[in-house]
């Protein structure tokens, strides 16, 4: 009996492999299924969404605006540009890789679309023209601190002033605008699920690139604190962030360059994000550019 039972199993594994052995090679050899090719226009969104992300980051690399339309095409979108700039949008909002965000932006203002949050992202020239000479800067005193103390921005929170920035806001009246001043080209509030309470800081040259060393002021009406770009590559070589605490409302500005000042970041939550998850803390994006 026992001598049966063995004989029995191995007959059926054998009868197993012989019959799994020949099925594989009827479907892989005699009889293959046909091989069929998608199309980017038959992907699924998310995959739709990595495909406009590859053609952006090629033509980031080459240049090469036809081959870039040409790939486009294939996804059958007759509002392509448009759904590239929503697409980078989305990408700021959540804080993904800024290099997609200045890819995808390069693409959409090749193709003609662009939109005031993907702007600071885009790459131009550096203007040519020769700046007008500017008087040498003076050393400031206590009549000229005043003076300026008294005509501030009334839209400015009153605060105290060091004296780098005491010197950096002394101008002539009639001068001609500084080329050189970093501007606030973008404040504003990261709404998203992944939002952790980061202020997230960049500051690009007239040419859309990134500058490190800079050093960064963050103030609020308990404190402040220093900080510098350039420590954090992986992310982008003119970054830095901050962690902020819920309900307080910060001032940023660049100190070791002329630069705008941000304020009014941070704050409620829920007055900018009403659907905003118990647990998640509102993030904040700055970014400061050069003309």
């Amino acid at each position: 009996m026992k001598n049966d039972r063995f004989w029995w199993m191995g007959s059926f594994l054998a009868g197993l492999l012989v019959g799994l052995g020949l099925s594989l090679a009827y479907t892989w050899v005699l009889d293959p299924p046909p091989l069929t090719m998608t199309t980017p226009a038959a992907l699924n969104p998310h995959d739709r969404e990595v495909y406009t992300v590859l053609v952006a980051a090629a033509y980031a690399a080459d240049g090469n605006l036809d081959q870039a339309e040409k790939r486009l095409a294939k996804l059958e979108d007759p509002d392509i540009e448009n759904t590239i700039v929503h697409l980078a949008e989305r990408h700021i909002r959540e804080g993904r890789d800024v290099r997609d965000v200045r890819a995808l932006a390069r693409l959409a203002n090749g193709l003609g679309r662009t939109s005031a949050a993907v702007r600071p992202f885009i790459a131009t020239p550096s203007p040519t023209s020769t700046p007008l000479p500017t008087a040498t800067p003076r050393p400031p005193t206590p009549t000229r601190t005043a003076t300026v103390t008294a005509t501030s921005s009334p839209t400015s929170t009153p605060r105290r002033r060091r004296p780098t920035a005491t010197a950096t806001a002394i101008a002539e009246p009639s001068a001609t605008p500084r080329l050189d001043v970093f501007r606030v080209v973008q404040s504003t509030a990261l709404c998203d699920s992944k939002a952790e309470g980061l202020l997230r800081v960049y500051v690009r040259d007239g040419a859309g690139e990134p500058v490190s060393g800079v050093e960064v002021l963050v103030d609020w009406p308990g404190g402040e604190d220093r900080f510098f770009t350039g420590f954090k590559t992986d992310v982008d070589a003119g970054y830095a962030d901050f962690g902020m605490r819920a309900d307080e409302v910060y001032r940023v500005e660049l100190v070791s360059v002329a630069s705008e000042v941000a304020e009014d970041i941070g704050g409620n939550a829920e007055a900018l994000w009403p659907d905003v998850p118990a647990d998640a803390q509102l993030s904040w994006q700055v970014v400061f550019q050069r003309p």
